[in-house]
């Protein structure tokens, strides 16, 4: 078995395309409940779906023509 430094120093010898496909199948290969979710995030989480459950569904998402005209509004 290779030594972790061993194998950063083969991993940075490859193309950026090459590291990229790598990471992604690191990723992947995590389970679920492999990932650490820290505190903060699960209370941030907490958070926002209260705060979604007073909106109705129609007005939790918009259509991409308003998306558009709201992000390419002259607001000056």
């Amino acid at each position: 078995m290779l030594a972790k430094s061993e194998i950063q120093r083969q991993a940075l010898n490859l193309s950026a395309q090459e590291r990229i496909e790598l990471v992604v199948d690191l990723w992947d290969s995590l389970a679920p409940g492999e990932i650490p979710v820290p505190d903060w995030q699960r209370s941030l989480i907490r958070d926002r779906l209260a705060a979604l459950e007073g909106i109705l569904p129609e007005e939790r998402s918009a259509s991409w023509e308003a998306v558009r005209k709201q992000v390419f509004s002259d607001t000056t």
